[in-house]
């Protein structure tokens, strides 16, 4: 078998439905003192697109009767935001796929989805000025197919695209909560992972030229899922913990980079037999802004 699970991007999730189960940035150049509070948040310019390349890295072993089976998941996606204007005081972004890629490697062998149909498409996406994906039902249109498992669309790609700020002004040390809600559908069935996390305000730092503050991030999640795999109705719980290091430019707005890393772990049960299926992994994850 084969594990199957999310991929966070900076938190950001990509989920990979695969067999039975939960199958960057600029250098830094010195420190910003200072003790003001600061107001954050997202800024779009019809006059600025921006570009963001997006990694990640999935180890995932599976205990199935004894015998551990590895899964690395290599993911790499491309994209490019052109701002289109306002609707209701959220941003319409206009998100092309420059490039995206899969690659699976595991003891029954490797996978590498064939993606080039999906190579520059576009969409809408509405999005908050705090940070908050209010729709982002156009990826839905898009389908990977992941061979076993089926299809699966990328709406879960962009359900966590950026982290979300807080709703007032913020000095060094202070922090605020944000819940991020992830599912994953596919022909195989549906993943929900549920998060809440604690960003912290750890100082500033100056990147490529943008003043930044520089943001950490507890994450705690809980995923469920439901699937059928041959026939077999599984169900899935687990729970993930990690960190998230991301960047934000104060003055303009942006996003800059994050680096996320983080450990999961849990269990399958099939309906109607006295089985479990245990499994964890660790993944990590970067996003960051292309310089033009």
């Amino acid at each position: 078998m084969n594990g199957h699970t999310s991929s966070i991007q900076g938190p950001r999730i990509l989920i990979l439905l695969l067999a039975v189960c939960v199958l960057a940035g600029g250098a830094v150049d010195k420190a910003v003192p200072t003790q003001a509070a600061v107001t954050l948040t997202y800024t779009f310019t019809e006059s600025a697109a921006l570009s963001y390349k997006q990694t990640s890295f999935q180890l995932q072993n599976v205990d199935v009767m004894g015998q551990t089976m590895t899964t690395e998941i290599s993911s790499n996606m491309d994209i490019t935001l052109k701002p289109k204007g306002l609707k209701d005081g959220n941003y319409i972004l206009g998100v092309t796929i420059d490039g995206i890629s899969t690659n699976v490697q595991s003891s029954q062998g490797g996978l590498t989805p064939d993606m080039n149909s999906i190579i520059g498409k576009s969409f809408d996406l509405i999005f908050s000025p705090l940070g908050k994906e209010v729709d982002v039902s156009g990826a839905s249109v898009f389908f990977v197919d992941m061979g076993q498992s089926g299809r699966r669309d990328l709406s879960s790609n962009f359900q966590g695209l950026f982290p979300d700020l807080p709703d007032h002004p913020v000095r060094i040390g202070d922090n605020w909560p944000s819940e991020d809600v992830i599912v994953q559908k596919s022909d195989a069935g549906e993943i929900r992972i549920n998060f809440k996390n604690e960003h912290t305000l750890d100082g500033f730092e100056t990147i490529d030229g943008r003043e930044c503050a520089r943001i950490k991030t507890a994450l705690r999640g809980t995923m469920f899922g439901a699937l059928n795999q041959g026939g077999a109705a599984l169900s899935m719980d687990a729970k993930l913990d990690g960190t998230e290091t991301w960047y934000f430019a104060v003055k303009e707005g942006v996003f800059v980079k994050s680096e996320t890393k983080a450990t999961m772990g849990g269990l399958i049960s099939v309906e109607g037999m006295d089985t479990t299926i245990g499994f964890s992994g660790e993944q990590r994850n970067s996003n960051a802004l292309v310089k033009k």
